[in-house]
């Protein structure tokens, strides 16, 4: 009886930790550079909630668009480096940052998203200080994605048109299909009540946290969804999902075989072309 009793107490402890661990991510240092790509790149800061963001200004050559580009969960502003550079190459500015808990970015508690959308609002403002009158994109990958969806549900008029590469659906479910990505079905059975002892963690409420319901307040704002068919952390069904939520102009490009962000990388032709054929059908490039 008493060995029953240990080690439920050290699983439970075990999820506490575990819990905790991930709302503190490791800070994955930096291995790509717009300037090592031979693009234009200033550092600069993002005031955002009291956090200092760290960032990079991508400045196109009389450039009149501007993408805000929002990378995923423990990762940084590396990671939409290459499509950034590809934007520039087409007359886009772009500024790519750091969220918070994430990269040289001030915070030390990650939101999942929830939090971040305040992080891709202040950017927004820093564009439009960059860039006056330039028209704004926004563009995400994974937790970057639900970040900006989140935004754009509370402003729709904050940006012209968003690009969302792997969002998530319900939080919960992301969370769990995190440790899917990571381990399998198997991780992901035995960590499932991680999502609730995060909650009070967060100090959100990861089964009312929903991409769709953002998304259906977008009105007529053009959105391009990205998409692995092999996505187990996100899943394709979580996608279709977000896709039939918007109501405006909107198309989803299925990544076959990939899984998650996997589509950039695996299908990069079909991934940048795919990208730039929308940004140019709504005049932005």
């Amino acid at each position: 009886m008493y060995w029953i009793v240990g080690v439920l107490t050290v699983y439970l402890l075990g999820l506490v930790l575990i819990a905790w661990l991930s709302l503190h991510p490791i800070r994955i240092p930096s291995y790509l550079s717009p300037g090592s790509l031979g693009a234009a790149q200033q550092e600069i800061t993002v005031e955002s909630d009291g956090n200092l963001l760290r960032a990079w200004w991508v400045e196109a050559p009389n450039s009149h668009s501007v993408m805000v580009l929002a990378h995923g969960y423990m990762m940084n502003k590396c990671e939409l480096t290459p499509e950034a550079c590809l934007l520039w190459k087409h007359g886009v500015s772009c500024l790519l940052i750091d969220l918070r808990a994430h990269g040289k970015s001030g915070g030390k508690k990650s939101g999942l998203g929830v939090r971040e959308k305040e992080d891709v609002r202040s950017a927004v403002m820093k564009a439009r200080e960059l860039c006056p009158n330039a028209k704004i994109g926004l563009m995400g990958s994974s937790m970057g994605a639900a970040a900006i969806a989140f935004a754009m549900g509370d402003d729709p008029l904050l940006a012209d048109l968003i690009v969302l590469d792997s969002a998530y659906g319900r939080l919960d479910r992301a969370v769990n299909g995190w440790w899917r990505f990571i381990g399998g079905n198997a991780l992901a059975a035995f960590l499932w009540p991680i999502v609730i002892i995060c909650a009070p963690m967060a100090g959100v409420n990861p089964f009312r946290i929903d991409v769709a319901h953002s998304l259906a307040k977008l009105g007529l704002k053009p959105v391009l969804f990205m998409h692995g068919s092999k996505d187990n952390l996100a899943s394709p069904f979580e996608a279709q999902r977000n896709f039939d939520a918007t109501p405006g102009p909107k198309q989803i490009v299925w990544f076959e075989g990939c899984g998650h962000s996997e589509g950039r990388w695996e299908q990069s032709t079909k991934y940048q072309s795919a990208l730039l054929d929308f940004l140019s059908l709504h005049g932005f490039c």
